[in-house]
């Protein structure tokens, strides 16, 4: 393991030591993201078709945005007038956009390690996902709120609150950032959890989720919010189903009415 993995162990792997090393593992971190970058742009190997079709096409642009304006469209459809409700959001490649990180991996013949990973989320490099930020501004103008559901380390969530916040309008009122933790994990083939999210989907309808804070900050979430949309790049953000089980038939009913899939070539639970 490397310096900032150690340090980012020693940081969220005991919570006494995360306020006297947050500061250290976040410059770490970010020095290690640098020494990934200038890697790549000496090595400079090809990208692989699924990353340069991600990074290059006009047609994953016009997809993704085309997504987006039928999700928009269907907002008022959706919302209630008398109740709290919420859209579910994936993170990666649903809101950020994450090729930076795989075209590294590409160009340093690499593969995906925890410690690369967590130096790019403290890097808070990622961009937009095309039609993202629009789309949550509506649900936003609405009344609605957004629930973000990402198997991102929810020790990570300050860094990734950070790299949203600074690209939306994203408050801690109405949105609710949740990482993914070992309860999530552990929580799988109890009832009605069959994926790792499904824990916190439910969560967030029985008022008990665990949203990310910043100290001393009040969030409204504490009172239990209706789904009215999904929103992924995975057929795994969707409640209640796996790629083993889920069914092609069953799910398209629902495409583009309370569920909404993106393109995502990169990787996958495939």
């Amino acid at each position: 393991m490397n310096k900032a993995g150690q340090l980012i162990t020693l940081c969220f792997g005991a919570s006494i030591f995360v306020g006297c090393t947050a500061n250290l593992v976040a410059e770490e971190s970010k020095e290690s993201w640098v020494e990934y970058e200038n890697s790549a742009s000496l090595t400079a190997l090809p990208l692989s078709n699924s990353v340069k079709w991600h990074t290059k096409s006009k047609e994953y642009q016009l997809i993704t945005q085309g997504v987006y304006q039928r999700a928009e469209q269907q907002l008022p459809v959706v919302a209630l007038q008398n109740e709290p409700w919420v859209v579910v959001m994936d993170v990666d490649e649903t809101v950020l956009d994450n090729s930076q990180y795989q075209v590294m991996v590409d160009q340093t013949d690499g593969h995906y390690t925890s410690e690369s990973w967590a130096s790019w989320i403290v890097a808070k490099k990622a961009t937009l996902v095309p039609g993202a930020a629009e789309f949550m501004k509506k649900v936003y103008s609405l009344g609605g709120k957004v629930a973000l559901v990402t198997n991102r380390e929810k020790s990570l969530d300050a860094y990734t609150w950070e790299n949203i916040s600074a690209l939306i309008p994203a408050t801690l009122k109405n949105t609710c950032l949740l990482g993914r933790t070992q309860a999530d994990k552990d929580a799988i083939k109890e009832i009605s959890i069959v994926n790792d999210k499904d824990l916190r989907r439910q969560q967030i309808t029985s008022g008990e989720v665990d949203c990310f804070s910043e100290q001393g900050e009040q969030t409204s979430w504490q009172s239990g919010h209706t789904i009215v949309m999904q929103i992924g790049d995975n057929i795994e953000d969707v409640n209640g189903i796996t790629q083993e089980n889920a069914s092609v038939e069953a799910l398209e009913t629902r495409l583009y009415k309370d569920i909404f899939i993106l393109p995502n070539a990169m990787y996958g639970s495939w």
